[in-house]
């Protein structure tokens, strides 16, 4: 992808790629309902859907990495459409498992492919755009994200009542119409070309100080976070509410720019 010249516009590769995280992030409602589906459904203890949700978790850390690998050897879009069809995959295993097996193998799956889609998509971001407007363009990238989930809590507390299942069948439609969102209206791009040059290349991050500090206080704010998130619907089940009336509450929690935070990612 060529960096457009100075101007007051971003290029319309970053309008369509905000515009199909959006559409996406509507859908990222599911992750925090493992929990409770796996107990409502298949019996299992609170013990074992926390052991069930930190194998995902598990799952989920080589996923980035392995997602700027692909990006770097097979294309950024590409790899985009190969997370997003995996993580709609992944969904509807766990919609549709008839055994707490099942349901855990979708989940690990899910894991796996949970964060390819991300680093593709930052990296195109950056791609498309100079030095002068990156700022702007993941600004918007991120408020897009935030207003979405704000539209997903309310999708998942409808749905929710409705059938817990549903909510990973609609977390995997939209990752399907992400896809081919982007598959269709972004341009291809070449795993040789189009990069964006970096200062510091060649030395290797974990040499990093400011970037080994921000990784420890993300990762610490993320578990904490994360914990929140996944263990409100169970606890509202536990003390006899709705687990759908979680929507509600994350509705209007203040919102990271993770995609599931379900990537669905």
């Amino acid at each position: 992808m060529r960096v457009p010249p100075n101007g007051r516009r971003l290029p319309r590769t970053v309008w369509l790629l905000i515009v199909a995280r959006a559409v996406n992030r509507l859908g990222a409602f599911s992750l925090s309902f493992l929990t409770v589906l796996i107990t409502a459904r298949f019996g299992a203890s609170a013990v074992a859907a926390g052991c069930v949700s930190a194998a995902f978790g598990l799952a989920s850390i080589p996923s980035r990495l392995v997602g700027g690998r692909l990006a770097d050897l097979f294309g950024r879009r590409r790899t985009i459409v190969l997370g997003l069809t995996g993580c709609a995959v992944a969904q509807l295993g766990i919609a549709t498992a008839d055994s707490l097996s099942v349901a855990v193998a979708f989940a690990l799956l899910l894991g796996l492919v949970f964060e390819l889609y991300e680093p593709p998509s930052q990296a195109m971001i950056a791609d498309a755009t100079d030095a002068s407007h990156r700022v702007r363009a993941y600004g918007l990238l991120n408020a897009a994200l935030a207003v979405a989930g704000m539209g997903a809590g309310l999708i998942a507390a409808g749905l929710g009542r409705w059938d817990l299942r549903w909510l990973f069948v609609a977390d995997a439609a939209t990752c399907l119409i992400c896809a081919i969102v982007v598959r269709i209206a972004l341009p291809a791009d070449s795993p040789s070309v189009g990069r964006v040059p970096v200062e510091g290349v060649g030395v290797t991050p974990w040499r990093d100080r400011e970037l080994l500090v921000m990784l420890a206080s993300g990762t610490l704010f993320a578990l904490v976070y994360l914990e929140i998130m996944t263990m409100l619907p169970l606890a509202l089940a536990d003390l006899g509410r709705r687990p759908a009336d979680a929507g509600l509450l994350l509705t209007a929690r203040p919102s990271p720019s993770w995609r599931a935070s379900p990537s669905c990612g």
